[in-house]
Order: C-alpha cells, then sequence, then structure tokens
C-alpha cells in the first residue's frame, strides 16, 4: 500500500509539473504575440505601453482558454516522459491498472480545473473590463453605462435612454399593457436613482393611465416610487460580452431574465461553455492517456505531440462551431457544448479501453 501511494505521487507530481510547465510556455507565447499583434495596431492615444498595459490585463484571459490544451500537453509530456523511462512497463507488471494510472493523471488535472475556475468567476470579469478601459480610452466605470436600453417585466415595456452601473437613469418611458396587450397607461421621468432590490425612485413624472370607460388621466410629480426588478449590476452586465461575465453573474442574470421569458442564447450559451470548460479539460486529459497507452505508444514524443495539438485544435473548432449553430437551431446550447465533450470521452475511453 506505502509503495502504491508513492508511485501514485511520483505520477501525480510528474503529469502535475509538466502540466504547469506547458500552460506557463503556452501563456507567455500567447502574452508575446498578442503584443507584437497589438504593435501593428498603435495609433495617437494608444501607444507601445498602452498596447503592453491591455495584454497584460488581457492575460488572464489567455491563460484561461489555454488551460485545457495546456492539460492535453502536458499528460502528454508527463507520461511519455515516464513511458522513456519504461516507469509505466514496471507500474503495470506489479499489477497496478491502466484505469487506476489515468485516475492519477487526472487528479494532476485537477489543479488546472481549480485554477480555471478561480480565473472564470473571480479574475476575468475584472481584468477583462480593465482591458477594454485601456484599449477604449474610457475609465472602466464608464464601461458600465448604457444608452437606448429596452427591456421588459411582466407586461410592462420600460424604455431606458441612459443607464448606469452606479443605479442612475434618464429619459425612462414605460408603456403598460393588460392581458390581451391593450395599452392601460404610460410613465414618463427625466430621472431615475436606484433605492434597493426591486425599488427605484423617479423624478418629475407624468403618469398617463387610461381609464374603463375610455377617458384618462394625466398625473405629475416631482418624486415617484417604481417597483423594478431591475438592478444596477444587471444593466452593467449588458455593456460585457457574456464570455467575459463569471458563472454566478451568469447565473444571476439569467435567472432575472428567464423571469420575463427574455433570455438571449448568447448568455446561455457562454454559461453552458463555462459549466462545460472543467469537463473539456478531462475529456483532453483522456484523449492524452489513450495516446500513450494506446495506437500511439509506440511512436516519438514529438509525432505524439502533433498528433495531440490536432486534437486539441479539432475538439476547440468544433465546439465554436456547434456553439455558434446553438445560436440559431432550437436545441439548448448545452448540447452543443457537451457533445463535442461527450465524443472526446467517448474517443479516449475505447482506445483506452482496447489497450487494457
Amino acid at each position: 500500500m506505502l509503495a502504491r501511494r508513492i508511485v501514485a505521487k511520483h505520477v501525480t507530481q510528474t503529469t502535475a509539473l509538466a502540466m504547469l510547465g506547458a500552460t506557463a510556455v503556452l501563456a507567455g507565447l500567447q502574452v508575446l504575440f498578442t503584443y507584437l499583434g497589438e504593435l501593428g495596431s498603435l495609433k495617437e492615444g494608444y501607444d507601445a505601453w498602452d498596447a503592453l498595459k491591455y495584454v497584460l490585463w488581457g492575460a488572464p484571459n489567455y491563460l484561461y482558454e489555454i488551460l485545457p490544451i495546456s492539460a492535453l500537453i502536458g499528460a502528454v509530456l508527463g507520461l511519455g516522459t515516464l513511458a522513456s523511462n519504461s516507469e509505466l512497463i514496471v507500474m503495470r507488471s506489479i499489477g497496478i491498472s491502466l484505469w487506476r494510472i489515468v485516475g492519477w493523471v487526472i487528479r494532476s488535472a485537477l489543479l488546472l480545473v481549480v485554477l480555471s475556475f478561480a480565473l472564470s468567476e473571480w479574475v476575468i470579469p475584472y481584468t477583462n473590463e480593465q482591458a477594454k478601459s485601456v484599449k477604449s480610452s474610457s475609465k472602466a466605470a464608464q464601461l458600465g453605462e448604457v444608452r437606448g436600453y429596452w427591456t421588459r417585466e411582466g407586461q410592462r415595456f420600460i424604455y431606458i435612454d441612459y443607464a448606469n452601473s452606479q443605479g442612475q437613469l434618464k429619459n425612462v418611458q414605460m408603456l403598460d399593457f393588460d392581458e390581451n396587450y391593450r395599452l392601460r397607461g404610460t410613465l414618463q421621468a427625466d430621472q431615475g436613482e436606484f433605492v434597493t432590490d426591486g425599488s427605484w425612485t423617479l423624478s418629475n413624472t407624468e403618469q398617463f393611465d387610461i381609464l374603463q370607460n375610455g377617458s384618462a388621466t394625466l398625473i405629475k410629480q416631482e418624486q415617484q416610487p417604481l417597483a423594478l426588478a431591475l438592478q444596477p449590476k444587471y444593466v452593467h452586465m449588458v455593456t460585457i460580452d457574456p464570455e467575459d461575465l463569471s458563472p454566478s453573474q451568469l447565473i444571476s442574470f439569467t435567472s432575472y431574465m428567464h423571469e420575463y421569458s427574455q433570455v438571449p442564447k448568447t448568455y446561455q450559451l457562454a454559461f453552458w461553455q463555462k459549466l462545460g470548460s472543467p469537463f473539456a479539460l478531462i475529456a483532453l486529459v483522456v484523449i492524452a492517456c489513450s495516446f500513450i497507452f494506446g495506437p500511439l505508444r509506440q511512436q516519438s514524443m514529438g509525432f505524439r505531440l502533433v498528433i495531440a495539438l490536432f486534437a486539441g485544435l479539432g475538439f476547440f473548432y468544433l465546439q465554436d462551431f456547434l456553439g455558434y449553430a446553438s445560436l440559431v437551431y432550437a436545441p439548448s446550447p448545452a448540447w452543443f457544448v457537451f457533445i463535442p465533450i461527450l465524443i472526446m470521452f467517448g474517443i479516449g475511453g475505447y482506445l483506452l479501453h482496447r489497450a487494457r
């Protein structure tokens, strides 16, 4: 038992170091080539220093995107090193099963899974906004501004000429309809201020109510409370690309939108992609293990790496293609996100089963 623990620790450490090394190299190359590309976009107000700040703020996002490929390449390198030293043969000869070795490699990949979640939840939403503020020459707070925003809550349609993430509204117009979509009244306000969840205060309002007998009343007030589920954080989220939102932000925003039956598929797709990212990483690790134990076990390390790279790129191109297809076709984006992952698990599992 002690010997098996020592072997498990050795396999885990070897593959984990290979994955972290691959991550560091790929992230460094991504930052370098992105910066070189940005140097071609220099203009007045956006110099080489600004380009460097933009790339460095975007580095966590680059790191997040390459983690699955890093896990794939790291697993191939780590297991390949063990195979080159005949350590895998020794492990198998003393009764350690193939699936147990694969489990140890997956345990190493869990480090990257945790890193991936931490980046997407707490780091990327902030750093990407800072990167955009550098490129747009705007303060980050200004990026939380919306102009010409439409929303719907029940039978109420709301147009907001200007809103920001600090909870300030300007030129608010509302149309209230009954269940048969007959107009019941309108409300206009010069300004609005967020008070607390579900509550706003409007200033300089004109409320026009249509009565049952067909007549109408007009009420003007300097201040008027308004029950509105819209929150400043949702206004801020509208200004951010869905893929830049954290998983918790996507859950909160889609829950708000779902309540009023207006969830854009782009937000659903972004949520399922973030949810599927750890599974994609593990699936690529399983594929990497199949390269070492399966039909490529007699090939050179360089050949394995090339095949692994093509497999990883093919996987992500397929996932991107199906992701865009999910915005057009009826099924939930979840199907389009997880189908490539299930395919990779199936191929990897089949090759490992044959090698067993």
